[in-house]
């Protein structure tokens, strides 16, 4: 569940027409309107049309309060296209996103917000609501896409995540320092956990925490060279607290204080592990079981979340 956090591109509807059934209408419909209507013919629950186009089904609307934009959220859920194709989900796993509800997808800011803690139902979000006219992964620009929802805990502070268990039955030492002297580099020092700490600047002698907000430049690639993420020296700050990272960047990163910078080589089993990353065109970027390089200059950090901070 990793591409969460997007910018929604406006997005211009086309009108239907005057045919008979649309005057019946207090909307002007759009093709996707059409593309909902004809997947609901084969469903048996009807949801309810928002003005903004958003259809919200409401099975069990939930118990007391709402949850509101800045809250972080509990929930079961999953995504699916109009023939089925399920692109994203927890399975039968709640899960606790590291972002408050207003930094979620359109369609989810104005959806979510109907339902209370036990409540579920189904959102069906035009492509202006979700994920705008640009392929995504597995979604295909321009989709109607579908969430079936099971809101299981809210809460205006953000969650920690369990500590990771690691797997160290795989040693990748020698291969990072072989890694470390091909590219002559020096200055490493390894931890017991076999994470790979090069100190340039220290930085202040305040260190950032799990419950810290960073803002930082950084640069990460695999010991091939290839890049596969970074700020490109335009500094970013993270909507989600450093305890939210990978685990080599929970050990590593409080090395530094503010103006630190430095390397760290993470081990698979301290970075994605197994699994393949993608980017947002659905390629690879980071194959399963990979060594990671990340260079880095922490500027800043705060226990307060970004949009308090302005």
């Amino acid at each position: 569940m990793k591409k969460i956090l997007l910018f929604i591109p406006a997005f211009a509807f086309l009108s239907c027409g005057g045919s008979e059934e649309s005057d019946k209408l207090d909307y002007v419909e759009t093709k996707y309107d059409k593309e909902i209507s004809a997947y609901l013919e084969d469903q048996d629950w009807e949801p309810k049309r928002e003005k903004s186009g958003l259809y919200i089904y409401t099975e069990i609307e939930g118990e007391g309060m709402k949850p509101g934009p800045e809250d972080f959220l509990t929930l079961k859920y999953e995504g699916r296209l109009l023939d089925g194709t399920v692109f994203d989900g927890s399975g039968d796993n709640a899960i606790s996103f590291p972002v408050p509800v207003k930094q979620l997808i359109q369609g989810w800011q104005e959806g979510i917000p109907h339902f209370g803690k036990g409540g579920k139902g189904t959102l069906i979000l035009p492509p202006d609501l979700g994920y705008g006219s640009e392929a995504n992964g597995p979604i295909p620009a321009n989709s109607v896409t579908i969430f079936d929802i099971e809101i299981v805990d809210f809460s205006p502070t953000p969650p920690m995540p369990p500590a990771p268990e690691l797997d160290r039955s795989v040693d990748y030492s020698p291969e990072i320092d072989e890694y470390i002297k091909s590219k002559k580099l020096s200055g490493f020092e390894k931890t017991e956990t076999g994470l790979y700490v090069k100190v340039e600047h220290a930085g202040s002698d305040e260190k950032p925490t799990l419950q810290s907000y960073l803002t930082l430049n950084y640069e990460g690639y695999l010991t091939n060279g290839d890049k596969f993420d970074g700020t490109g020296g335009t500094p970013t700050t993270f909507p989600f607290t450093l305890g939210r990272t990978i685990p080599g960047w929970q050990e590593g990163i409080p090395y530094f204080g503010k103006g630190g910078s430095g390397t760290l080589i993470i081990p698979p089993y301290m970075g994605y592990g197994p699994n393949d990353q993608f980017d947002r065109e659905g390629n690879i970027n980071i194959p399963g079981n990979s060594i990671l390089v990340f260079d880095f200059e922490i500027l800043d950090f705060s226990d307060t979340a970004p949009a308090e901070n302005f």
